[in-house]
């Protein structure tokens, strides 16, 4: 059977006449055609996850409540995207956010940014008294208005299939290991971590 004979046979079931239906019979048509062609997608399911006190700064100020990060993943495309929403923050400041990836080796690359190691064996570093070995990922920087509030999304991919454990981090500034940016100085502190509130404790995301 056609598309439009499905049209059809939709309309006829709701009683709707021709000269009413001219609009909606074109939409019907073109979603049952683009339907057969397998080319629609399942609405894509998000996570919203909150801020918790970073793992080098403490007492940085954020509305807990009303901040957080929402993320979901593509699983024809592989990609993630990741909105980073800071609520009363520091105003008129950047944070510089991303995620840290635990692992024991890993490429040079998490979709398309690179890690701060170049790929091979991940590095140790200890904070709140937890030694883990990770990549850091930088993703991009969120810019609060006068009140300190700001957002960021980003779509990273396509991402090598596998599961991740991490953390996302929101630095104290921008330019951490980045061309032309601050270096290993105090831009790289973190004032967020999630989910937190303990560095080490991860977000499991699955690439299909």
């Amino acid at each position: 059977m056609t598309s439009t004979h499905m049209c059809r046979l939709v309309f006829t079931a709701l009683g709707l006449v021709r000269g009413e239906t001219k609009i909606a019979f074109l939409a019907a048509a073109l979603f049952l055609s683009t339907s057969a062609s397998g080319q629609m997608t399942e609405p894509l399911t998000a996570t919203t996850q909150k801020w918790t006190t970073g793992w080098d700064n403490f007492t940085a100020p954020l509305n807990f409540t009303h901040s957080n990060i929402t993320w979901s993943v593509n699983s024809t495309t592989r990609k993630l995207t990741v909105t980073f929403k800071l609520v009363a923050g520091t105003p008129s400041k950047l944070y510089q956010v991303g995620v840290h990836i635990f692992c024991s080796t890993f490429p040079a690359t998490f979709g398309q940014f690179p890690t701060d190691v170049g790929g091979g064996a991940c590095r140790a570093i200890t904070r709140q008294g937890v030694t883990e070995t990770v990549v850091a990922v930088e993703f991009g920087v969120v810019t609060t208005d006068i009140l300190g509030n700001g957002f960021f999304t980003v779509v990273v991919g396509p991402i090598a299939s596998g599961s991740y454990r991490l953390e996302f981090d929101t630095r104290d500034g921008a330019g951490c290991n980045l061309k032309g940016g601050a270096g290993n100085g105090s831009d790289c502190s973190v004032d967020f971590q999630s989910p937190g509130p303990t560095f080490g404790i991860a977000t499991t995301i699955t690439i299909p």
